[in-house]
């Protein structure tokens, strides 16, 4: 099975949470800032970090931009101040291109200026690798 993970990260969160989830699958995360390839992909893992309520519009423009055909299914994870989930946007582009999206999605709390400090701490990034090893249950 081919398994890639996407994330944008602004701050260095979401890239904590993409490397830790990364190693359950032992692959390399990559960081849609740099110059990359995807190919064929069955599963694309996708983190962003939560900007004023919003997944990152830089994440939003790759996603329009992959072509329909070449990934089957999609994870998404993300971090914020707030720890909620608001990656609607992110499942409606996936699900416009026929991806299937799983149900379940990872939140972190992040850290922004004073609020949130410590985010991720160790326990967050042990739910990442939880949430990481029950993405590979679910397609065993």
């Amino acid at each position: 099975m081919d398994i890639n993970l996407i994330y944008k990260s602004r701050t260095g969160h979401t890239k904590q949470i993409a490397k830790a989830m990364s190693s359950v699958f032992n692959i390399e995360p990559i960081d849609i800032s740099e110059p990359h390839v995807l190919g064929h992909t069955d599963l694309l893992i996708v983190g962003t970090g939560i900007y004023g309520g919003r997944p990152d519009e830089s994440l939003l423009e790759y996603l329009n931009n992959l072509p329909a055909n070449q990934i089957k299914g999609a994870a998404i994870f993300s971090s914020s101040i707030s720890n909620k989930d608001q990656t609607e946007l992110i499942v409606n582009i996936l699900k416009s291109k026929n991806i299937e999206v799983l149900n379940k999605r990872f939140s972190c709390k992040g850290q922004f200026l004073l609020f949130g400090w410590g985010h991720p701490d160790l326990n967050d990034l042990k739910k990442a690798k939880e949430f990481a090893a029950l993405i590979l249950d679910s397609i065993a």
